[in-house]
């Protein structure tokens, strides 16, 4: 039996207590071996969702103390490594998308809905021919949870600091300290003003233009995550990071932010174009030391790169987001 803890993760018959959509056929159930030799449950691989929150309220002291809750699954004791904790998931169908998978998944076990999270990065775990792809994200708090489905016995937000003393499912436990490292929303800060200065596409001609066509650019990498960060080193590597982007223009490219505060396309949530009150320099400072999470600042100004280095944001230069585009 491989170490993938969505190994034998949903066993026959199980797993169906709460349908989503028309096409939760599941030809996913079945038993394969990867190329390691290995029986894993999920014919074409399998999913399952990391979600994490603020720990509980006011009163808690783990919410006082700003720790951060992860959703864990305690397995039935008739499954497959039964009683221990691990993220919920399980099997994915032909027809699912890894982030599908793992946000039924979630919702069939814990009845976590699948819109009350944002999805942060994918993990994979390749077998050779067989994968499990733990799905990162993040919810607004500590929501409601509960054993729904027969293969769980307990659905709970435990701390991060407490999920080493569980019975974890021991390919959980061999991916935890990797994980942990992705509690943390990622914010990619771009200096408009000097990433179209980086690039000659007739941008000093019509400075609100260019500005616009930047900003739909990266709205298709805000969609499409990105394969590899250049850095706060701290970062763990992963397969795909979705992470935020805040675009700060300046000067005559102001119009663009009110623009896109009225645009109402999905990526809206992702990614946000801020007009700096006065100097764009300051604006983009203040964000690097006043955001959470890891803060990523985009500029070639060096005395800016300083103080955004001196805010606790890593910095990288124009050229990588051009080459995403």
């Amino acid at each position: 039996m491989g170490s993938a803890y969505a190994s034998a993760a949903n066993p026959p018959g199980a797993g169906e207590s709460a349908k989503v959509g028309p096409m939760a056929d599941r030809d996913g159930n079945g038993w394969t071996r990867c190329g390691q030799g290995h029986r894993h449950w999920g014919r074409h691989g399998a999913a399952g969702l990391l979600a994490y929150a603020p720990c509980g309220s006011g009163a808690d002291p783990a919410a006082a103390a700003g720790a951060v809750c992860v959703l864990l699954q305690r397995r039935s004791w008739w499954g497959n490594h039964g009683g221990t904790w691990g993220p919920p998931g399980g099997a994915r169908d032909s027809h699912e998308s890894d982030v599908a998978a793992a946000l039924r998944e979630a919702q069939e076990e814990c009845g976590l809905a699948a819109d009350a999270v944002t999805v942060r990065g994918i993990l994979r775990d390749d077998h050779g021919g067989w994968s499990y792809r733990t799905v990162i994200a993040s919810a607004p708090g500590t929501l409601p949870v509960r054993a729904v489905s027969s293969e769980t016995s307990q659905a709970a937000w435990v701390p991060a600091g407490e999920v080493g003393t569980l019975a974890l499912h021991p390919g959980f436990a061999a991916r935890w300290p990797v994980l942990r490292e992705a509690l943390q929303p990622v914010t990619i800060i771009v200096d408009v003003a000097n990433v179209m200065g980086s690039r000659p596409d007739g941008w000093w001609r019509d400075r609100a233009g260019a500005a616009r066509r930047l900003r739909d650019q990266i709205a298709g990498v805000a969609a499409e995550g990105v394969a590899a960060l250049p850095g706060p080193p701290e970062v763990p590597e992963l397969e795909r990071w979705f992470p935020d982007f805040v675009l700060v223009v300046e000067g005559a490219a102001r119009s663009v932010a009110a623009a896109h505060a009225g645009d109402p396309a999905p990526q809206g949530g992702r990614l946000k174009v801020v007009a700096a009150r006065g100097s764009g320099d300051d604006t983009i400072a203040e964000l690097a030391r006043d955001l959470t999470g890891h803060r990523l600042v985009v500029t070639a100004d060096r005395q800016l790169r300083q103080r955004c280095v001196a805010a606790g944001a890593a910095v990288t230069g124009p050229s990588w987001l051009l080459a995403l585009l």
